[in-house]
């Protein structure tokens, strides 16, 4: 429950800083970056605070810092505001089925459900490596069986700290 109230007030207070931008620059093309950009800072920063937490890390490994910048992409165009997110967090608690909702809460859990796969379609087009692909689409999923198993195990781990 603290997390979750801590989490609505990092995303309130949400601010994206010269370095950071120094830092997105770095590590996604312009392409990229165009599509960085459509997400709401909140999920700017989140994604952010999870590419710092890769790359402190494995700073060795840009595949890994990348994929973490580029996790969440598939949040663009979602109306996963923090109100709606807080709504479906207590929906998924509850275990509440889509049908019985009103539509804009049956579309924020369904971004919020699918967000990985709806990345992976965005970022297909973009003609990113299989690796990076690999680790946007499945950040969600537990237990792995790959042979970069410790790269998922670190992105997960920072995308649930933050």
């Amino acid at each position: 429950m603290l997390y979750r109230i801590k989490q609505f007030f990092q995303g309130v207070t949400a601010k994206i800083y010269d370095e950071d931008i120094v830092f997105i620059k770095s590590h996604l093309s312009e392409k990229e970056q165009n599509l960085f950009f459509q997400l709401r800072k909140s999920e700017q920063r989140h994604c952010l605070n999870v590419a710092y937490g890769c790359h402190q890390e494995a700073p060795q490994n840009p595949d890994l810092v990348k994929a973490a910048l580029l996790h969440d992409i598939g949040k663009i165009g979602s109306n996963l505001t923090l109100v709606n997110k807080s709504f479906v967090v207590i929906i998924q608690k509850l275990k509440l089925k889509g049908k019985m909702l009103p539509p804009f809460l049956q579309k924020a859990l369904h971004y919020k459900n699918n967000h990985a796969e709806l990345g992976y379609q965005l970022l297909l087009k973009l003609q990113l490596n299989d690796r990076i692909l690999f680790l946007v689409r499945n950040h969600h999923t537990d237990h792995i069986k790959d042979s970069k198993e410790r790269e998922m195990e670190i992105l997960q781990r920072f995308d649930n700290l933050y």
